[in-house]
């Protein structure tokens, strides 16, 4: 926040220094008057610059009201401005004032810390650059507040992580009084032919103020100072030399060079290296040797801190200052935030806090202004993401030499810490633009208004099981650990999945293949020699009539005999409702559901007989019978014992009878949510759940995208793309497959805002950090329905607006079709939706819905909220269809992040 300076008086003012602070401080914060100019204090007196219409007694009463009552003389002589003195004393120490009436002068801003004049126009930020860096050169700056918080190390790591992936780095020791990289270097025993110091000179000596000859040097010796991918520019050639430098970065600000020459002098310096990105080690601190570097909206800043307060607080503050200077616009790089040297359990909520503090401080003061309308919660949640780098025992001493220092970073894992990071730094923008000509070219070509028609038509009948057909699915790793651990004998398995991931779809997919090794080819797993018929028992009351007919044929190809006719799902359901309306012990529910298969088969069974009907059955067939649908069977297993115990033996008492015979030539798996397996299974549920954790369909975020270029390429939107290449792709490319779909980031390649594929994953994920199948195909429908009529965005599938907007109705369709499915879930999140505005604040107290911590513990456990301390939080996902606000976003979004950290890694 701004600081109230308007009725302020400096509480001392000993010299010139505190006068000529206190004007600039008031101009800083736009406190001058319009008719004052400049002023400009020396240690023999005040020169005050105003209107020539003003009257001297009116600037005198103005320096009065801002430096306090008594601080003027006039007694004799010219007007005085009265300094402190010894307390008691009455003061004769003054500073006159000289009052002169002109018209401004045209006054040339730079970028410093401390002002040259004190002018008006501090109040204004600093001149914007004209253009974009020189060859599309990207700059990165880290800077501390402090020394010995991990800058250097973090920097390193960066540009290790930046070359490994195919970049070429100018790494820069751009700390002129306390060098790192330098000695690492010199440790190293690589000799040094040219250094910083050496480039600032050559520019510095540039008559015409071209850099041409400080790149030409840099560029013929720099290359013997690269290893692999990373060229090092060290502070100095000799470490002998412990002086000051003999000339700074501000030494540059010359009337006849640009405000911004030493950035895009470097710029120059890395293409003329054939490097994309400049990655510089700054000196700690509020320096002059870092001012014209950081004060450059185009460098992108990472700002490096501990979560001590002395560290905090000087972080947050010079990116307020770095705001109010130099703030970003659109196409300028994000911040980047790194918290380093924390315990991982003990400093957590000093973490959360450390976060919730500097990202409050960038999103208000380096983040552009929206536009008009849009909500860009999750876009500041994203780009603003701060980067955790826990303590770490080894990297208290590092060894004193390049290569070992590179071998440690490796080690601890730093470079994948900074993926991100790594990530928008690595390739050009002039790569992922020409990927995007690419994609315009061929969208032209194909009319790209109906490639998006098409998206939305496939992903809407994807979006429920009961509308899906046969045409393919998406094999994910918990259906090929599914078969690659049942080859030769049937499965006996729970699968678990959270509402929305794709159970229904599994079981209908699987009938549309008929047998276990249909499936397995159509998975892609081989080897697999069972020849097992799969038998649908009980479906999804949902599906469409045509599917439903299909899964009635499999039924009846899965018959025990030729002519046999499987028992209806009426039938079936109604053995169901009846002996939940008798009390049975666990024997006789296990003879229940024994009954419902064998007469899913056609067997005339009664639970009297079942057992030895299917003994006989299995003696000479194979089977595996799948059950979906529970939750449309028992709606009240929350309240209801009989319908609990009546789960808890299907889940265990069934499965431990079919494993029991010989052979297990019998299979069953179960289609379940969790919620229904927590609550049949009170004790040791997390030990049932781990046994079955390898086929819980959970879409981890590679999934996620994976799934996404999958629809997007069977809609025939994305038809360059193979399936196979889709499947075989590696977590790491799918991001670059995904540009023509979303492009690189939610605006061009070149702007500030977030990645698309991070941001898709933060608005879409619950905390439980879980992205279901269903919200990412209902999501791409939205999107892409948003997206048919838009003529801006000609690179690529989805526009941002349209992506945005798609996530509001898919958190409205998401609290739909969850109550539909859980309808305990679904009137707890009726009473939320229900509240009056003013109670729909994020966090809350249960007081203040009207919920009790068990009620809110049914919602944690799905995801919908989060509990920290005594405050619940809200997802996206819910929030929007919820029409919850938010009080206190960043720290929300710390703990956002935090769940999603701690689900995801």
């Amino acid at each position: 926040m701004m600081p109230d300076v308007t009725d302020s008086v400096p509480e001392h003012i000993y010299t010139w220094v505190d006068v000529d602070a206190h004007l600039e401080k008031l101009a800083l914060y736009k406190r001058w008057p319009e008719w004052l100019h400049e002023c400009d204090a020396f240690w023999d007196g005040l020169e005050v610059t105003v209107a020539p219409a003003v009257s001297a007694e009116e600037v005198l009463r103005w320096l009065g009201e801002r430096f306090g009552v008594g601080s003027i003389v006039r007694d004799e002589g010219p007007p005085a401005l009265r300094l402190d003195d010894i307390p008691g004393r009455p003061s004769r120490r003054l500073l006159p004032i000289t009052i002169n009436h002109r018209e401004p002068e045209a006054h040339r801003r730079e970028p410093r810390w401390r002002e040259r004049r004190i002018v008006r126009s501090l109040g204004e930020p600093l001149p914007p650059p004209e253009s974009h860096l020189p060859h599309g050169v990207r700059i990165a700056a880290f800077h501390s507040y402090k020394g010995g918080v991990g800058r250097t190390l973090h920097a390193i790591a960066l540009a290790d992580a930046v070359a490994r992936k195919g970049g070429r780095v100018l790494l820069i020791d751009a700390d002129l009084e306390a060098p790192g990289i330098t000695w690492m270097l010199a440790g190293h025993g690589k000799r040094v032919d040219f250094s910083y110091e050496d480039f600032l000179a050559l520019l510095h000596a540039s008559a015409d103020g071209r850099p041409d000859e400080a790149v030409s040097l840099g560029a013929a010796y720099l290359p013997n100072q690269a290893f692999d991918n990373v060229i090092v520019m060290p502070t100095r050639r000799s470490l002998a030399d412990i002086a000051p430098p003999k000339i700074e970065p501000t030494d540059l600000l010359t009337a006849d060079r640009p405000i911004y020459y030493l950035t895009e002098s470097l710029a120059e310096l890395a293409a003329a290296l054939h490097a994309s990105t400049v990655l510089i080690d700054l000196r700690a601190g509020g320096s002059e040797l870092s001012a014209p570097i950081l004060l450059d909206p185009r460098v992108q800043r990472v700002f490096v801190t501990t979560v001590s307060e002395q560290s905090l607080h000087g972080t947050e503050r010079l990116i307020r200052e770095l705001g109010r200077r130099a703030p970003s616009r659109k196409g300028d790089p994000a911040s980047a935030i790194i918290i380093t040297q924390f315990r991982e359990q003990a400093d957590r909520s000093l973490v959360i806090e450390a976060a919730a503090r500097l990202r409050d401080a960038i999103a208000t003061t380096l983040q552009p202004e929206p536009n008009e309308g849009e909500d860009m919660t999750v876009d500041n949640d994203v780009v603003v993401e701060p980067t955790l780098s826990a303590f770490q025992d080894h990297l208290l001493a590092l060894p004193a030499n390049w290569d070992a220092v590179i071998a440690l970073a490796r080690r601890q894992q730093l470079p994948q810490l900074l993926e991100t990071l790594a990530e928008d730094l690595a390739s050009p923008p002039a790569a992922a633009e020409s990927a995007d000509e690419s994609f315009q070219q061929k969208s032209s070509e194909d009319e790209l208004a109906q490639r998006r028609e098409r998206l939305e038509t496939f992903a809407r009948r994807l979006a429920y099981a009961e509308t899906a057909d046969s045409t393919g699915f998406l094999p994910t790793e918990s259906l090929r650990n599914l078969l690659t651990s049942h080859r030769t004998e049937p499965p006996l398995c729970v699968v678990v999945g959270a509402k929305g991931s794709g159970k229904t779809f599994t079981q209908v997919q699987m009938c549309f293949r008929e047998t276990w090794q249909g499936y397995a080819e159509a998975v892609g797993v081989d080897n697999v020699t069972l020849d097992a018929r799969l038998a649908p028992v009980f479906v999804s009351r949902h599906l469409q009539d045509r599917t439903s007919e299909r899964i009635r044929e499999v039924q009846k190809l899965a018959c025990a005999s030729p002519g046999a006719e499987p028992a209806s799902q009426l039938e079936l359901r109604d053995l169901i409702d009846t002996s939940l309306r008798s009390p049975l012990s666990d024997l006789e529910w296990r003879r229940v559901w024994l009954t419902c298969m064998a007469r899913a088969v056609g067997i005339e069974a009664s639970p009297e007989d079942v057992e030895e009907r299917l003994v006989d059955f299995s003696r000479t067939s194979t089977r595996i019978f799948l059950i979906d649908g529970l939750e449309d069977l028992l709606q009240e297993f929350v309240r209801n014992d009989a319908q609990r115990q009546a789960l808890r033996v299907l889940l265990v008492d069934c499965l431990e009878w079919l494993r029991s015979l010989r052979g297990r030539p019998l299979g069953l798996i179960i289609f379940i949510r969790r919620d229904l397996v927590q609550a049949a299974i009170k004790q040791n549920s997390a030990q049932f759940l781990a046994r079955y954790r390898d086929y819980e369909l959970k879409w981890n975020p590679a999934e996620a995208l994976r799934l996404t270029l999958w629809v997007t390429q069977q809609a025939k939107a994305l038809s360059q793309v193979a399936s196979k290449a889709i499947r075989q792709a590696r977590d790491e490319d799918l991001s670059r497959l995904l540009i023509p779909v979303w492009g690189e980031k939610m605006g061009s390649p070149r702007s500030r805002e977030a990645r698309s594929d991070r941001w898709f994953l933060a608005a879409l994920s619950d905390f439980n950090g879980q992205i279901q199948a269903r919200d990412i195909v209902t999501f791409l429908a939205e999107s892409a329905a948003g997206s048919v009529s838009d003529t801006r965005y000609t690179d690529r599938l989805l526009i941002p607006s349209a992506m945005r907007n798609a996530l509001v109705t898919c958190s409205k369709e998401k609290i739909r079709a969850i109550s539909e499915e859980s309808p305990q879930v679904g009137e707890l999140l009726k009473r939320l939706d229900a509240l009056e505005a003013d109670k729909k604040r994020i966090p809350f107290s249960p007081n203040s819905v009207g919920l009790s911590s068990e009620e809110l513990e049914i919602l944690a456990s799905n995801g919908v909220v989060f509990r920290e301390e005594d405050q619940y939080w809200i997802p996206e996902i819910f929030r929007h269809g919820l029409a919850f606000k938010v009080v206190g976003r960043p720290k929300i979004l710390a703990i956002a992040n935090q769940v999603r950290q701690r689900n995801f890694d």
